[in-house]
């Protein structure tokens, strides 16, 4: 679903950029922020209305995080590519910005068990010999809105190089968590009747999670970048 909605949102993008005219200016922004590391394309669309296409990008690894009870080694990849316009009153620098964002974002995890040799899943204490490790993967709506403000404004500027920033929030909705239990060959739960009370328990510890996450619904964008224009 996610490539299906990434797809759609390039080709609107594309789309965009062939219906501008002849000989129009472009600048391109090279940026760092909390999206990651990224690239930007601007274009003028009205006197004080311009158009943004951009993709970010940068990943990291958190171990032995807490989360619902259970320490977890998570890697985090986060993707974006962004469709904004951008509004200068007056046709100054300052900006207000809004458009959506293709969110690629994603989270996966691997438990490690306490020191006991347990997991409290769904409030049960779960030894290691019946349930080895969770897998898990939270991810968040694929697009998502974005508003925001910031400075810099290449197509009208007097310069051919300049400074931009953004302050601003994406409304990423809230994570969805899938847990995934690994179970060993000898465990005393390959059973149909146990591994339906555990698949109760996993979903209990997956609306857990997923309360625990709702900090991340809204997620702060600040960034710095360098733009040229040509």
């Amino acid at each position: 679903m996610k490539t299906k909605q990434a797809q759609l949102l390039i080709v609107l993008l594309l789309t965009g950029l062939v219906a501008l005219p002849a000989g129009a200016q472009i600048a391109l922004t090279g940026k760092a922020g909390s999206l990651g590391l990224g690239a930007e394309l601007t274009f003028g669309l009205l006197p004080h209305l311009d158009g943004r296409l951009g993709v970010n990008g940068f990943s990291y690894s958190d171990d032995g995080r807490e989360a619902s009870g259970i320490e977890y080694d998570a890697d985090a990849r986060l993707r974006t590519a962004t469709a904004l316009l951008d509004l200068h009153p007056g046709g100054h620098a300052f900006r207000l910005t809004g458009g959506l964002v293709w969110n690629g974002t994603q989270v996966d995890a691997h438990s490690r068990p306490s020191p006991s040799g347990t997991y409290d899943i769904g409030g049960v204490q779960i030894p290691v010999s019946v349930v080895q490790r969770l897998d898990g993967r939270a991810e968040f709506d694929p697009i998502a809105p974005y508003v925001g403000l910031g400075w810099g404004n290449p197509i009208r500027s007097s310069r051919r190089a300049g400074v931009a920033f953004d302050l601003g929030v994406i409304f990423q909705g809230k994570a969805k968590v899938n847990l995934t239990p690994v179970i060993p060959q000898d465990s005393p739960i390959n059973n149909p009747l146990a591994r339906e009370a555990l698949e109760i328990l996993v979903q209990r510890e997956e609306r857990e999670l997923e309360d625990e996450a709702s900090d991340y619904e809204l997620y702060p964008v600040v960034s710095l970048g360098i733009w040229y224009r040509f």
